[in-house]
């Protein structure tokens, strides 16, 4: 029995056996896969970046310098999942921030800064900046690009509370930017935000509303011409049926994201139709099949250099060797994972790699060695904020101490699955991880009666 971690929420997730990938979260700062993805985002960003007030013809030519610095930094730590890169960049908005010249300027600093310290999961320091970005908002003028500049950071600020497994907050705010973004006929972003709220009910377990809106979304990106979006919608829905255990439709919708992908060259986008489909066939019980899939998603993200997802699919295909009881093949690539995580400085991957080590070592019969992962996994889930994966972690190390049962251990179960329920609960979270730990403390109930120990 074991308790699903939280999937990442850049462009590519790993999960615990049989639950989905995430492969897409649908926002503009989506990590490019090559040199001239960087060059075709600039390009294709309208105002999601560039309502920057001219930061970029700025009078000041510190300022602009700083500004370029920082833009090339960012994106070029998108292209190459790069912390260091990611790090410098924040130097740089910082330097731009203290030369900024007027509050529009400002916010669009303010947002562009949080992008990166979100992508090196440091979400207080996002969260503070897309704060700082929505107070000086009421300061900028004209009203476009002050609405421009709310909407984009109340989205944001929804990403990082579906980073930290805060899914009511995260609602809210992507609820409020939805809004801004229908308000002034921002059709892009407001299926962006649609297709972001389909993910969140999704995680809730609430799949009908999820299909709902993530069909809503599909058809505007279909309207506007979108196919990179309409790609990423079908690959969503797809996530939706498997959930549903709806194999064939999600195979369907899969196929028609990848048949797209193709078609625009999205090389990004068909490395991760390849690793959905290689799930879909794990869950049919194919695991030859779902492991050749996910060979060839790691071989094109390994040739666009998208050193995160392959991060992401090694897990996957460690969790294929699980299911296999391959358990030095699997622990071998939850480790391969958990290395690039840590050189690239992505330490939400860096939890769920440590988590899925624990689990092969429960598997394992090792249940110090797996007591240890899992609660390293929960220190870093903590210090980022991520509460799903906090709840996740909580849960193992419960069912940990509910196996092992002795003297005490039945007592730090009930605590430590307590503690699990009582943050699903608040953070609504729903699905497989939710359910176990209710099994769980049903089953620590049972014994309760039967007298097996006081707890």
């Amino acid at each position: 029995m074991d308790i699903v971690l939280a999937v990442a929420t850049l462009v590519g997730g790993v999960t615990v056996i049989g639950t989905v990938i995430r492969w897409v979260w649908t926002r503009g700062k989506s990590p490019p896969a090559t040199k001239a993805d960087v060059v075709r985002l600039e390009q294709r960003v309208e105002r999601l970046a560039e309502y920057l007030d001219g930061l970029a013809e700025a009078k000041n030519p510190k300022l602009r310098a700083a500004f370029e610095d920082a833009r090339i930094l960012q994106l070029e730590g998108y292209a190459a999942q790069s912390a260091e890169k990611h790090r410098e960049a924040i130097g740089c908005f910082t330097r731009a921030l203290a030369l900024a010249e007027n509050d529009s300027q400002r916010a669009a600093l303010y947002n562009l800064r949080g992008n990166s310290s979100e992508s090196l999961s440091d979400y207080d320091k996002a969260q503070a900046d897309y704060e700082e970005t929505l107070k000086l908002c009421d300061h900028i003028s004209p009203a476009e690009d002050a609405a421009d500049a709310r909407a984009i950071a109340l989205g944001n600020l929804g990403l990082v509370y579906v980073d930290r497994g805060e899914l009511e907050k995260a609602e809210e705010h992507l609820k409020l930017a939805l809004g801004i973004q229908r308000d002034i006929g921002d059709r892009r972003g407001e299926a962006n935000q649609v297709g972001n709220l389909g993910l969140v009910y999704a995680d809730r377990g609430e799949l009908e509303k999820a299909e709902e809106y993530l069909k809503l979304a599909l058809g505007i990106q279909r309207d506007i011409g979108d196919r990179r979006g309409e790609a990423n919608q079908l690959g969503n829905l797809g996530l939706v049926y498997r959930r549903r255990s709806e194999l064939k439709k999600a195979e369907e919708r899969h196929r028609q994201a990848l048949e797209i992908d193709r078609e625009i060259g999205n090389r990004l986008g068909e490395a991760a139709a390849l690793g959905n489909l290689g799930l879909i066939y794990a869950d049919r019980g194919d695991l030859d099949e779902a492991e050749e899939h996910l060979k060839l998603a790691l071989g094109i993200d390994r040739e666009i250099g998208n050193r995160l997802r392959g991060a992401r699919v090694l897990g996957n295909l460690g969790l294929i060797y699980h299911q296999r009881g391959e358990l030095d093949k699997a622990e071998e690539h939850h480790r391969q994972a958990l290395d690039i995580d840590r050189e690239i400085g992505y330490r939400l991957g860096e939890a769920q790699d440590l988590g899925n080590l624990g689990l092969v070592y429960r598997q394992r019969g090792e249940p110090q060695k797996a007591e240890a992962h899992h609660k390293k996994g929960l220190k870093i889930h903590r210090e980022i904020g991520n509460r799903l994966g906090e709840a996740n972690q909580l849960g193992n190390l419960g069912l940990i101490y509910l196996r092992r049962g002795g003297p005490g251990d039945l007592r730090r179960a009930k605590e430590h699955l307590q503690q699990a329920q009582a943050i699903f609960q608040r953070i609504g979270a729903g699905g497989q991880g939710p359910e176990i730990v209710g099994r769980a403390l049903e089953d620590l109930e049972r014994r309760e009666r039967e007298g097996e120990e006081e707890v």
